[in-house]
């Protein structure tokens, strides 16, 4: 699949991959990070680079797979730097996060399809709904 990416495509992923490892690799022996850098550091570019191994098929579309990353970044970024008031205040979202953590989800369930199929999203998507709707049918 890394073939199929063009030159510049085949570099950021490169630099991004090596980046993921070295991050990890220097955060484990000698300077710590903190969670919320561990997370959003690993879903950021582990989303661009699906992304980027998964593209859309349709030429115009692929414009669609830039914004899912500028979206992703976008998400990611809110949740780093408000992590500790989004824990402070948990239970008791604000409508901004509502709409931030919507649009994470939306595309990580748009990453998993690309990634692993409709299957896997169907059942993601069954568990997504009995979470928020289960208190309604108790006896499943």
């Amino acid at each position: 699949m890394f073939e199929k990416l063009n030159k510049i495509e085949q570099y950021i992923f490169s630099g991004l991959s090596v980046f993921l490892v070295l991050f990890y690799s220097l955060s484990a022996v000698w300077i710590p990070a903190a969670t919320q850098y561990h997370r959003g550091i690993y879903v950021f570019v582990t989303y661009i680079l699906v992304l980027m191994l998964y593209k859309s098929e349709n030429k115009y579309l692929r414009v669609l797979d830039y914004v899912l990353m500028l979206l992703s970044g976008a998400t990611v970024l809110y949740w780093i730097f408000n992590f500790e008031a989004i824990n402070y205040r948990a239970g008791a979202e604000t409508q901004l996060d509502q709409i931030v953590s919507a649009i994470g989800v939306l595309i990580g369930i748009e990453i998993a399809r690309r990634a692993v199929g409709t299957v896997f999203v169907i059942i993601g998507a069954v568990m997504l709904i009995y979470g928020v709707y289960g208190q309604y049918f108790p006896d499943i």
